[in-house]
C-alpha cells in the first residue's frame, strides 16, 4: 500500500498583538489633562490681563508701580464701588488717552454730590468711604472739591481713592459705560494675586448693587492645576505601561529557561 502524501500544515500565524487597556487609559488621561490645561490657559489669556498702576490716584488700594489683575468685562453690570479699567480718552473732557483704573461711585440715574458733612453723597445718602487715602493729601482742597452731577443712562462717575491727587470725573466729566473694559479683581502677580477687597460702603448706605465678585479666577487656578495633574498622571502611566510591555516582550523572545 502506498502512503498518501499530504501537504505540510501551513505555518501558524502569529497572534495579533492586543492593545493594552492600561496603555489606552494612559493616553486618554494624558490627552484629557492636556485639553483641560490648554482650555484653562486660553480662558485666562482671553479673560485676564496684567496692568501696572502708573501713579498714586488709587492709593492705598492700588499702590503706584504695583501690578493688578484685570478681568475683561463681558457684559457684566457695573456697580458703585467697582474698581474698573477704562480708556482715559473716554472722559467727557479728556486730558490724555490710554488705560486707567478708578472707582465707580455713581451710575445711571444717580445724583452724586460733594460734600455732605465732608462726605460724598449719592441720592442724598452720605457714603462712608473707608477705602479713601488718609495721607497728607486727604485734606487737600482738591479732595473736597464741591460738585453736583445727575447721571444719565449709559454713564458712570469715576473717582480716585486718593482724592487730593486724582484727575477724575470731578475735573474731566463722566465716562460712557461702554468705555469700561474690565474689573480690577486682584493685586500683585498674575500667578498669585491677592483678591481686591470689595467695598460695602454703598450697600451699607442703602443703595442697591454690590460690587463685582470674580469667582472665575480662583476656579481657573484649580482648573489648571487639575489639568496638569491629569496630564502628568496619564503621561507617567503611559511610560510605565510601555516599559512593562517592552520587558514582557523581551522575556518572551528569550524563551523558557534551559532552552
Amino acid at each position: 500500500m502506498t502512503d498518501l502524501a499530504f501537504p505540510p500544515a501551513p505555518p501558524e500565524l502569529p497572534k495579533p498583538r492586543r492593545i493594552s487597556p492600561a496603555l489606552v487609559v494612559g493616553v486618554v488621561v494624558a490627552l484629557l489633562g492636556l485639553g483641560v490645561t490648554v482650555a484653562g490657559v486660553g480662558t485666562g489669556f482671553l479673560s485676564y490681563r496684567a496692568y501696572r498702576v502708573p501713579g498714586p490716584a488709587m492709593s492705598p488700594a492700588l499702590k503706584p508701580g504695583g501690578e493688578v489683575v484685570v478681568r475683561a468685562r463681558g457684559g457684566e453690570e457695573v456697580h458703585r464701588g467697582d474698581v474698573v479699567m477704562f480708556d482715559r480718552g473716554a472722559f467727557a473732557h479728556p486730558d490724555s488717552s490710554g488705560p486707567s483704573v478708578f472707582r465707580v461711585v455713581a451710575v445711571a440715574g444717580d445724583v452724586v454730590a460733594c460734600c455732605t458733612e465732608g462726605r460724598l453723597s449719592v441720592d442724598g445718602r452720605p457714603i462712608t468711604e473707608t477705602y479713601l487715602s488718609q495721607d497728607e493729601y486727604a485734606h487737600d482742597a482738591a479732595a473736597a472739591l464741591p460738585y453736583l452731577v445727575r447721571m444719565h443712562d449709559g454713564q458712570v462717575f469715576l473717582l480716585g481713592d486718593e482724592r487730593g491727587r486724582a484727575r477724575d470725573s470731578r475735573f474731566l466729566g463722566v465716562v460712557p459705560l461702554s468705555a469700561v473694559t474690565g474689573f480690577v479683581v486682584g493685586t500683585g502677580s498674575a500667578f498669585r494675586p491677592a483678591p481686591l477687597p470689595r467695598t460695602t460702603a454703598f450697600t451699607d448706605a442703602g443703595l442697591p448693587g454690590a460690587p463685582f465678585e470674580d469667582r472665575m479666577y480662583p476656579a481657573l487656578r484649580w482648573w489648571l492645576l487639575g489639568g496638569a495633574v491629569l496630564f502628568f498622571a496619564g503621561f507617567i502611566g503611559l511610560i510605565v505601561t510601555l516599559v512593562r510591555t517592552a520587558g514582557r516582550r523581551r522575556r518572551a523572545a528569550a524563551g523558557p529557561p534551559g532552552h
